[in-house]
């Protein structure tokens, strides 16, 4: 049996969405960068507020807000040079975070477009109008 051209698309995209919400859940999630970023991302970065609020929204919904905020610190390494600005704080954050996560923030919006091409264009059987 093949596998489908449109099923590495989708298992990528669950991929990056889930990794997204997880770094970004975290961010919402942090003693530190909680109260600051939030409400710069708002304004600055609209694409990242969106994975802060799903990831914020899941997190709190398995119960692994102290987990994500783990992962999110370590990802950005010495927090003291983020904080120093309030303004500042999301690009801050948005430039400290490591190169395969800034990769991973803006795939899914290659990604859906070409699962849902590949799914369009998936082969099909054929059909016949006759009962034989």
């Amino acid at each position: 049996m093949r596998l489908p051209m449109y099923l590495p698309a989708v298992l990528v995209l669950a991929a990056c969405v889930l990794i997204n919400c997880a770094f970004w859940g975290g961010v919402a999630s942090s003693r530190v960068l909680g109260p600051v970023v939030p409400e710069a991302l708002r304004l600055q970065a609209p694409l990242a507020y969106t994975w802060l609020l799903v990831g914020e929204a899941a997190g709190s919904a398995i119960g692994m807000q102290e987990r994500l905020a783990g992962f999110a610190e370590g990802q950005l390494g010495d927090l003291a040079p983020l904080l120093e600005s309030r303004s500042l704080a999301a690009e801050r954050v948005l430039d400290a975070r490591p190169g395969w996560l800034k990769l991973l923030h803006s795939l899914p919006l290659v990604l859906l477009p070409l699962a849902l091409l590949l799914w369009w264009r998936r082969p099909r059987g054929f059909k016949t109008f006759s009962s034989r």
